[in-house]
């Protein structure tokens, strides 16, 4: 884990805008692995769907990533309390979730249809019935972890944290480009549960 850090680190000096989208375009397609590996649909028993994780690698390493890279450093230097982190913090995270979020799974949702060849009218139809229940989703999980990335993880490190904790949620949302909101929260908790459980078993080792 630490050679891994101190790989990213030196890339990150070097290429700071390529190595945080290589980054993201794998965490992403690590989303969608998880997804498919944890899903019960039988149409994908025995059968990886390579084409659907390279269309996570590609929204997250060409369409998320240098958007997130900017949109974190215009907030960073838009957003200032000077003499109040926590409150510095709240703003940000407030925001990130009124602007970013919306926005961000829009577009998630457009770019997963575009790389189908879906016509507009089923790409209107998937934000129609799919983006007012992932914003709810997407409210559960973000304001609390963005709230620590504003408040205590350094600008070039904050794509990266979004990127970890992202794993589930990269995880949910591929399922639920494929399939229904309902069915997508089992693939949440379970991508969730085995995040824990790969963190916790870290921890022990580490200790």
């Amino acid at each position: 884990m630490v050679a891994i850090y101190k790989w990213y680190n030196a890339r990150l000096s070097t290429r700071p805008i390529l190595t945080q989208c290589i980054t993201a375009g794998f965490l992403f397609g690590a989303g969608d692995v998880v997804a498919q590996t944890l899903s019960s649909d039988p149409a994908l028993k025995n059968k990886y769907d390579y084409i659907r994780t390279a269309r996570m690698w590609f929204h997250g390493s060409v369409i998320f990533a240098p958007c997130a890279i900017h949109w974190y450093k215009l907030v960073g230097t838009r957003i200032v309390v000077p003499g109040r982190p926590t409150l510095e913090a709240l703003a940000r995270m407030a925001v990130d979730q009124t602007v970013w979020a919306p926005v961000g799974i829009a577009s998630f949702y457009v770019s997963m249809g575009a790389l189908q060849l879906h016509s507009w009218d089923q790409i209107k139809e998937e934000l129609r019935t799919k983006w007012g229940q992932t914003m709810a989703r997407n409210y559960i999980v973000w304001p609390a972890v963005q709230f620590v990335n504003f408040r205590i993880v350094p600008l070039d490190y904050r794509l990266m944290l979004v990127n970890i904790v992202s794993i589930a949620w990269n995880a949910f949302l591929s399922w639920s480009s494929s399939t229904n909101i309902a069915q997508s929260m089992v693939t949440l908790e379970k991508a969730g549960h085995k995040v824990e459980e790969t963190l916790s078993l870290k921890s022990e080792r580490e200790l």
